[in-house]
């Protein structure tokens, strides 16, 4: 019998549909190793991109704590002062609870599904 716990590693596509990047993200976010590699890939596909903002795909993120909280701080405020904005869509329960107890839920704008992100910004 096998005891261990299945913890499936962080996972990050990036996609883009109209004027806003896509990140999907999947997994658990939890360490600095993945945090580092997160704003590597933000670095990358934004560059010195302006007005671009940024969706953070969050429906196959299982677990995140504070680590990743930081980074998407960073993601936010990288963003705005790059004149776009970031959104989150697809929280689960559990981290959504984390964005209530913290308060981030009153920072970031959080929908449902991708495309109800995507068509808030349109507007």
């Amino acid at each position: 019998m096998n005891t261990t716990t299945e913890r499936p590693p962080f996972g990050l596509t990036v996609s883009r549909r109209d004027n806003c990047k896509i990140f999907h993200m999947s997994g658990r976010l939890m360490d600095q190793k993945e945090a580092d590699h997160m704003m590597s890939v933000l670095e990358t596909e934004l560059g010195s991109d302006r007005d671009v903002n940024v969706l953070l795909d969050m429906s196959q993120l299982q677990y995140m704590n504070s680590t990743g909280l930081n980074i998407l701080i960073n993601v936010l405020t990288r963003t705005r002062k790059a004149g776009g904005d970031a959104l989150i869509s697809g929280l689960s329960s559990g981290v959504r609870q984390l964005f209530v107890v913290t308060k981030l839920d009153t920072v970031f704008t959080i929908k449902g599904s991708v495309e109800e992100a995507l068509d808030s910004l349109r507007k």
